[in-house]
Order: C-alpha cells, then sequence, then structure tokens
C-alpha cells in the first residue's frame, strides 16, 4: 500500500545500531541455514528446526510484577534472538542472491528471527525467569516495511518491563537484510508468521529447557505492529482472511486496513479490545488510515491520537510520546488481557496531554 510504504528510508536508518543488528541477523541466518522466497499464503505447520544464542541481561529497567507494592522487589529483563524455520513452509527469493552473490536457484524453508524478551531476576551473572502466582501475557510484535524489530527497543523494553513476554519478529522478505531487498509484496505471507511465532512460543512455554517454560499464559495472546507490521498484526486479529482466534486483544501502531488482503475486516460478531496509536504529523501513514481502523472496529476500542508526532519516532525514540505510547499500551492489556480494571479508567488520564495527546474511547 503506497501510503504506508516507509518513503524516505535513509531518514529513518538508525545508523550504527542498525548496522550492528544488521550484522547480528545476518549472523543467524547464515547459522540457521535459511534461503529466502516467497510462497503466498503457505500453511504454517508447529515443528521447527532454530538457532538460540543464550540469555542476556537487559539494563537496569524494573519490572513490578501485576498487583504488587511498587518498589517491594526490583526486577529487570532478559532477551535472547532465536532462528525459527517453519517446517513444511517453502520460501523462494524473487530475483534474490546468495550472500555469496550467486544466484539463487533453489527454494527453502520460510526462516524467522525472533527476539524473545521475558520479566527476570539477576543474581550476579545468573539470570532467572520471573514465575509469579500466575504467568503472563505473550505480546507479538511486528516491525514496520525495511525495519528490524531491533528498531523498536525502547518500545519493546517498557512493554516487558510492564509484565509481559514480548516476541519481535523480523519477517524474511521484509526486512533490511533481506536478500535482493526487502519485498513488501511478502506482506501477505506474513499473519501466518505471526500464527507461526504463537505457535512456537506456546510450544517453548511446555518446553522445559526454555527459558519461556510455564512463563506465557496461553489465553492471553496479545498482537501488535507498526506501519505494515500494524497492518499484519490488524489483519491477523480482524480480517477473516488470516485470523488467529487464540488473539485476546491488539495494538495498531500507524497501521491500516489493506485492501490487498483477501478477507473481510471487522466480520459480523468478533469483539476483542482494540487500541490504536496514530501521529497527528505522519505523512507516511496518513491519520486517516488509523481513523477507518478505528470507526470500523466493534467496541472496545481506543484511539490515542499524538499530536505532532511523525511515522517513526514515537515508536523508537525515547520522549514523551514513546512515553505516552508505553505507558497507555500496558495499561490497555492489564485492563483487557489481566483483568485489572482500573488500568482502563488510567489510559484515559495518561492518554490525555495538553498540547501532546488526545484519548478516546468507542
Amino acid at each position: 500500500m503506497s501510503s504506508n510504504s516507509q518513503g524516505n528510508k535513509s531518514s529513518y536508518r538508525l545508523g550504527r545500531r542498525a548496522r550492528l543488528i544488521r550484522s547480528l541477523m545476518i549472523f543467524l541466518i547464515l547459522v540457521g541455514g535459511g534461503i529466502y522466497g516467497i510462497t503466498k499464503f503457505a500453511s504454517n505447520t508447529s515443528t521447527y528446526t532454530k538457532v538460540t544464542v543464550l540469555p542476556t541481561i537487559g539494563p537496569a529497567s524494573v519490572f513490578i510484577p501485576p498487583g504488587s507494592a511498587r518498589g517491594r522487589t526490583a526486577y529487570t529483563y532478559a532477551s535472547y534472538q532465536v532462528a525459527v524455520a517453519e517446517t513444511g513452509t517453502k520460501l523462494c527469493v524473487p530475483n534474490g542472491t546468495s550472500p555469496t552473490g550467486a544466484a539463487l536457484t533453489t527454494c527453502g524453508l520460510r526462516t524467522l528471527q525472533l527476539g524473545v524478551y521475558y520479566p527476570a531476576l539477576s543474581s550476579g551473572s545468573n539470570i532467572v525467569p520471573y514465575r509469579g502466582s500466575d504467568p503472563l501475557p505473550l505480546v507479538v510484535f511486528a516491525p514496520g516495511y525495511d525495519q528490524y524489530y531491533g528498531a523498536y527497543a525502547p518500545l519493546i523494553e517498557a512493554l516487558v518491563t510492564s509484565g509481559f513476554v514480548v516476541v519481535g519478529v523480523n519477517f524474511p522478505l521484509n526486512d533490511p537484510s533481506s536478500p535482493g531487498g526487502p519485498d513488501e509484496a511478502d506482506i501477505l505471507n506474513e499473519p501466518g508468521d505471526m500464527t507461526a511465532v504463537i505457535n512456537w512460543a506456546l510450544q517453548s512455554n511446555q518446553t522445559q529447557t526454555s527459558p519461556l517454560y510455564q512463563l506465557i499464559n496461553p489465553n492471553k495472546i496479545v498482537v501488535a505492529g507498526q506501519s505494515d507490521g500494524g497492518n499484519v498484526a490488524l489483519a491477523t486479529a480482524y480480517n477473516t482472511c488470516c485470523r488467529d482466534s487464540r488473539i485476546k486483544a491488539a495494538i495498531i501502531y500507524s497501521g491500516a486496513e489493506l485492501p490487498t488482503f483477501p478477507g473481510t475486516y471487522f466480520p459480523s460478531g468478533l469483539s476483542i479490545p482494540l487500541l490504536v496509536v496514530q501521529g497527528t504529523a505522519d505523512t507516511i501513514n496518513l491519520p486517516s488510515a488509523s481513523d477507518q481502523i478505528f470507526a470500523g472496529a466493534p467496541s472496545p476500542k481506543y484511539y490515542l491520537h499524538l499530536i505532532g508526532a511523525d511515522h517513526l519516532a514515537p515508536y523508537t525514540t525515547p520522549g514523551q510520546f514513546l512515553s505516552i505510547t508505553a505507558s497507555v499500551s500496558a495499561s490497555f492489556i492489564n485492563g483487557y488481557v489481566n483483568g485489572l480494571s482500573g488500568e482502563i479508567n488510567k489510559m484515559a488520564i495518561t492518554g490525555n496531554v495538553p498540547g501532546v495527546a488526545t484519548f478516546q474511547s468507542g
């Protein structure tokens, strides 16, 4: 969708940090053995091959377990990367080349690069996943076109330190290291990727050797995404083409109803809580696109307007916009997924800041 393509991409590059992330992703691709390409609406299975990088401790962020007294116990978070191959789902690069420059003439498994973040306790060099009285919500996060999930680290870190397991997804043909360059047409396959990530996370939740073992509540699954990633999250939650019935809530950051998805948005009888976030000065995904989502969605639905915010910065750059976005997002999840009713009222307080943000419900 032309209005949602990330124009002026060079202005959104994150310099050294992006190059470092790119190097890490290319390394994981080579280790995982993925050969990339495209298959439209290929079926996903629950069997995976994977390569895991051991967890590393996050910065000195503080996670307050739900229902606990603030400041009683300090927690942090841990993260790791994993390459997940969707067995049975083929991928063939259109006009792509291998890392050596040779033309790709064969197809391989569709492989996703994931960043897995979870609340944790730390003691010296030991990292222990936080396991309270109740398992935690799972948030699957989709980045925009020509972006890595790592570009959204400040937002992802804010969500995980609010008490959620967050899995960021790098789609195989839509990140900056995609062979032959990003291919926006592959967006049609990405709702299937989101379902595959949910399958993998729930499988890891049952695997004793996984850091995610018994950490996730399978009845508390949220999808979120920005720009084209928001389009994907919207389709995965609300479009009959590719809806995953396990999703309990969705957050769409500067997204749109993409008409190339073949199904119907918001079919009768579907009522999944929705949060829409949009910058009023966004020239890539126009506010009218988010307006359309909000108008067509059933209740409960909420709309956070960021006054003067552009397309990408409110989700990637620390500051007041990102702080408000993260806080409202966390309250939305806590209110509708964790059942903390006071958090629903908190959204309106946090989201209404004169000259900065306005918040509406419907």
